[in-house]
């Protein structure tokens, strides 16, 4: 900051003036732009990162009402949860695209201890849209004839 002090001719009464200079001022505007670059290049990431949280939560809450809807079928009579079914192919009664670029598979094992009333079912949910997270999510669970 500039400070300049002048006299007058009258005798001895001086005033001063403050100010900043234009260098001072291109400098703290300098300051300024570089701290508002870096808080949009944050805003870009924190963006992407909402939507493949989103995403995420898609594949996990699909995941999950697959398994839901798995349970009430009946083990005897419904293909659906016959055993068998791939992971990794679209087999027959065993997977669904409930969304563009959103694929839903499932297994069903039959259970270790032989009971017929228990399968092993394992969904998978493989999300395309999703950019790191949740590009795939699986769920096991055991379901049961009632």
């Amino acid at each position: 900051m500039a400070v300049s002090s002048s006299s007058n001719r009258a005798g001895g009464s001086s005033v001063v003036e403050g100010g900043f200079t234009l260098i001072e001022v291109m400098i703290c505007t300098l300051i300024l732009t570089t701290g508002m670059l870096g808080i949009a290049g944050l805003l870009g990431v924190t963006t992407q990162m909402h939507f493949g949280a989103r995403e995420a939560a898609r594949s996990t809450r699909l995941a999950q009402e697959k398994i839901d809807d798995l349970m009430k079928l009946d083990l005897d009579t419904n293909a659906q949860v016959a055993v068998g079914g791939s992971l990794t192919a679209n087999n027959a009664n065993h997977f669904e695209s409930p969304l563009n670029g959103i694929t839903v598979r499932w297994t069903v094992a039959a259970h270790a201890s032989g009971n017929d009333d228990l399968r092993v079912l394992t969904v998978r949910v493989e999300n395309l849209r999703a950019q790191q997270y949740g590009r795939r999510i699986e769920l096991s669970t055991i379901i049961r004839q009632w």
